[in-house]
């Protein structure tokens, strides 16, 4: 598993999700909330457990993924292939530690780094929100928000892309994003589907299935699709005590720094 690739994906499909915001509305409807509010899990730890699939006309991979989040400080994330683990990741407010099983290499990153491989600026909420489902706690003041018949739909633009997300009525929980990448003339859908009850004891609900489709074109119904991402979470789990998180970078690991990394962004 290489690292840049994977680090890669997982980040790409973040950054989609980067700027939406809880806004209110006073339009009333029979039977569907007029207001939005939109309604994130409530935890302090949770963790997940699923596969992960991304296809590429360069690159398939399919890995099962871990994770475990202390909301709002920390998240661990562990990714393996035919039950050998290839990468594991630790993510702080600040930093995001990596280790790369199979190429015997640790990364030591600040999210300007991480940024070096992306293009784009990213921040631990955004990497948190992914595995949540929740709406990133970024505000934008300058979203229009907009009373449809199933859904809210809240719209931003600027010079760099133009987003639209959608929030169920029902539900009040984000239910897809579609973002217009200007400068690259790139679209990308992300699509959260099967929501269910987390618990019997719980009455929270979250999605169990992302669907990422990044590829060519001005619509949703346009787009000529160049990669696929899909995440199929089979558990997600509230804890009401911390959870382990371990990580230990060995001594005959290469470290990479964001030195190497320039050096072979560049190559």
């Amino acid at each position: 598993m290489n690292f840049k690739n994977t680090l890669y994906l997982s980040f790409s499909i973040i950054i989609l999700i980067s700027s939406c915001a809880k806004k209110n509305t006073g339009v009333s409807s029979d039977g569907k909330a007029s207001t939005l509010d939109v309604r994130n899990l409530d935890y302090t730890y949770l963790s997940t457990k699923g596969k992960l699939e991304f296809d590429s006309p360069q690159k398939d991979l399919k890995v099962a993924i871990d994770t475990r989040i202390e909301k709002d400080k920390r998240m661990w994330m562990s990714m393996r292939v035919a039950k050998i683990e290839g990468l594991r990741v630790l993510a702080t407010k600040d930093s995001v530690f990596a280790l790369d099983k199979l190429g015997k290499e640790a990364y030591t990153l600040s999210y300007d780094d991480v940024a070096i491989l992306l293009g784009s600026k990213i921040d631990y909420d955004l990497l948190q929100s992914i595995f949540t489902g929740d709406m990133p706690s970024r505000i934008a003041d300058n979203a229009k928000v907009r009373v449809e018949e199933d859904m809210f739909s809240l719209t931003q633009k600027n010079k760099m892309l133009t987003l639209l997300a959608l929030v169920g009525r029902s539900n009040q929980k984000l239910e897809e994003i579609i973002v217009n990448f200007k400068k690259d003339d790139k679209l990308a859908v992300v699509d959260y589907t099967d929501f269910k009850v987390l618990s019997e004891e719980s009455d929270q609900i979250a999605p169990h299935k992302t669907n990422v489709f990044i590829g060519s074109g001005e619509s949703k119904e346009e787009l000529k699709k160049e990669i696929t991402v899909a995440i199929d979470f089979s558990k997600i789990e509230i804890k009401q005590e911390q959870q382990k998180m371990p990580f230990k970078i060995p001594s005959k690991y290469k470290i990479i720094d964001r030195s190497e990394l320039e050096r072979r962004t560049m190559r």
